[in-house]
């Protein structure tokens, strides 16, 4: 009997990131507010281990001043930028399908790709959010997934030439901004994160079809290697693991055919990375929040503990989120038109659904650090995203930490605004998004 494996994974993923995306309000708990710009903040560093610890840290907050936005009529949503030297940006919008090139103050765009027929380049119709990634020099390499290669986009913001990736199969992990920001050291290899399968997964779609539908859930490895990928050697290596929320999969096997659906993790634990100037690697330990950084010659140095307000999750709040997103699923199913009916001799398949993993798969406390928000700034700062902070005003507050992972400052962007990138000097890119399809580029620096 022939059998139909069919596997929608990368559609679940993408789907899966929007229900985490929904699902993060629920677990925000900025509600204190804070004095006058860099007034001192003063926390309670607790850890979620059975030792906990009463120490008082006061960092500074700081805010942003000299603020310069966009026209708010180019983008519709902003994922990525890359400072040029003459002051200008390249945008990387992933809703309109461009990229548009900004003057150094934010005026006179100009497009460079997009989807139209008459676009000086292709866009492509396949999109990912960190796509845009720094290179050699003032360089940047935007990945066209329909051509499987890599665009280089010179200083000036032209397209210069085509470079082919060592692996092509692995440019969904060097796009997918939920892994981290994938970064060239100085020798000019590309490292990124990647994943680990379960080596039982063919097994189980595997085998005499069963008479009747038959589901399974599998969990996969909770580790992910980091990889490094060298162009001139024409090699992919795998550098270092690390820790990451095991992802669960169904696995449906019917008489003719047989299909994976990925259950999205609303609240993954994570540890999270970065690369810094000097090619050395930030890795953000979920667990306990502290920094480790793997040195450029291999050394492994660990920095302190940071000060967090680690929230517990009670059972009855697990249920409470599972069961919020099993509705808002049943309502998006509601909505869709019926399914064709299948081919003459073929059961109906499966309708594809974002269900969330058993409460019991959640963790104990609201994980400390939000998943791909980890990023370096030229001055080699850590800056990083925590999932909760009762500092944070309306707007997201970032934790900065220095080289040796202490924790040396906050910083707080203002309401509707995340943070896309930097430029030199303490410059700040932030996408402003004021409404669904609308929003704005913003510069700014700290104010210290």
């Amino acid at each position: 009997m022939t059998h139909l494996i069919g596997t929608v994974r990368g559609h679940a993923l993408r789907h899966g990131m929007a229900a985490v995306r929904r699902i993060a309000s629920l677990c925000l708990c900025a509600t204190a507010a804070i004095g006058a710009q860099a007034a001192p903040a003063t926390q309670t560093a607790q850890t979620p281990d059975s030792v906990r610890s009463n120490t008082r840290v006061t960092v500074p907050i700081r805010q942003l001043a000299r603020v310069i936005a966009s026209d708010s009529s180019i983008l519709m949503d902003a994922s990525a930028v890359r400072h040029l030297p003459g002051g200008g940006v390249i945008v990387n919008d992933t809703r309109k399908k461009q990229l548009v090139v900004f003057d150094s103050a934010l005026t006179n765009p100009r497009v460079i790709a997009d989807t139209s027929s008459n676009s000086p380049n292709p866009y492509g119709l396949r999109i990912t959010g960190a796509s845009l990634i720094p290179y050699r020099g003032d360089s940047t390499l935007f990945m066209d997934f329909d051509s499987q290669a890599f665009l280089v986009i010179d200083e000036h913001g032209a397209f210069a030439r085509v470079m082919a990736p060592v692996r092509a199969s692995d440019l969904f992990y060097i796009g997918a901004g939920s892994t981290g920001s994938a970064a060239f050291d100085p020798q000019g290899r590309l490292w990124y994160r990647s994943v680990r399968r379960n080596p039982n997964n063919m097994m189980v779609m595997s085998g005499a079809a069963p008479a009747a539908e038959t589901r399974t859930i599998m969990s996969q490895p909770d580790s992910a290697p980091l990889m490094r990928m060298d162009f001139d050697r024409r090699t992919v290596d795998t550098v270092a693991l690390i820790k990451v929320a095991p992802q669960k999969e169904v696995h449906i096997r019917g008489p003719n055919f047989g299909t994976v659906f990925p259950l999205t993790n609303p609240l993954p634990q994570t540890d999270e990375w970065t690369m810094l100037p000097d090619g050395a690697i930030a890795i953000v330990r979920g667990h306990d929040y502290h920094v480790d950084i793997l040195e450029p010659d291999g050394r492994m140095t660990t920095g302190p503990r940071l000060p967090f307000d680690w929230k517990r999750i009670t059972r009855e709040e697990k249920q409470a989120i599972v069961d919020s997103l099993k509705r808002q699923e049943d309502e998006r199913q509601a909505k869709l038109p019926p399914p064709p009916p299948p081919p003459p001799g073929m059961p109906a398949f499966p309708r594809f659904r974002m269900d969330p993993v058993p409460a019991e798969d959640l963790p104990d406390f609201y994980p400390a650090v939000r998943q791909g928000q980890v990023r370096a700034d030229p001055s080699g700062r850590i800056w990083i995203l925590p999932a909760t902070s009762k500092d944070a005003k309306a707007g997201l507050l970032y934790d900065v930490v220095d080289r040796e992972g202490r924790l040396v400052e906050r910083v707080q962007l203002p309401q509707g605004r995340t943070l896309l990138g930097f430029g030199p000097d303490g410059m700040l890119y932030l996408n402003h998004v004021r409404s669904f399809n609308k929003s704005t580029l913003e510069r700014a620096w700290v104010a210290r």
